[in-house]
């Protein structure tokens, strides 16, 4: 075997890997959006009521975005138990960089979701008022909601490859 063959093969079967990784990120947002948009609901229903106000708009997001993770489940269940192989990834130069700045965006988002309710609460009218704390208390869980499903596919194409051989191994499917 060549350096070239050699290269060719490890540069395809990390294609193969990311592509898995990939397969497996698309199933998990398809669902986690949907959970977001509940766990932000839930978040502001329980705000509305400590602070007294009608939490029916938080309890409304609840079941819409219960359904809609729901829906992405039940869409991604081809995918989720398919014994197909992955396509390939394509873009390994970009993936490999989103990678690297992963866990920055991940630690970036925490902050944010820290510091843009309170500064909204600082610096505009009314802006840590009981009517508006719950809107703060949103923001602020969706943003954590996005970090953590960021942090999950992060987590998946730094382990791509092992998660990928696993994968091989129950479905006992030769490589190559």
């Amino acid at each position: 075997m060549t350096l070239g063959e050699a290269t060719a093969e490890h540069t395809d079967e990390t294609a193969r890997a990311y592509g898995y990784a990939q397969r497996r990120s698309w199933i998990f947002w398809a669902w986690w959006y949907g959970a977001v948009l509940a766990g932000t609901g839930a978040v502001d229903a329980v705000l509305l009521a400590i602070f007294g106000q009608n939490p029916e708009r938080g309890v409304t997001m609840v079941f819409i975005g219960a359904a809609v993770s729901v829906l992405g489940w039940l869409v991604t269940l081809g995918l989720r138990f398919s014994r197909k192989p992955p396509k390939p990834a394509t873009d390994l130069l970009r993936l490999e960089q989103g990678i690297r700045i992963n866990p920055g965006v991940v630690k970036f988002l925490v902050v944010a979701a820290v510091l843009i309710p309170v500064a909204l609460a600082l610096f505009t009218p009314n802006g840590a008022s009981p009517e508006t704390s719950p809107i703060l208390g949103f923001i602020g869980a969706s943003i954590l909601g996005l970090a953590a499903g960021m942090a999950r596919s992060g987590w998946l194409f730094r382990n791509s490859n092992e998660i990928y051989r696993r994968w091989l191994q129950r479905q006992q499917l030769p490589r190559g």
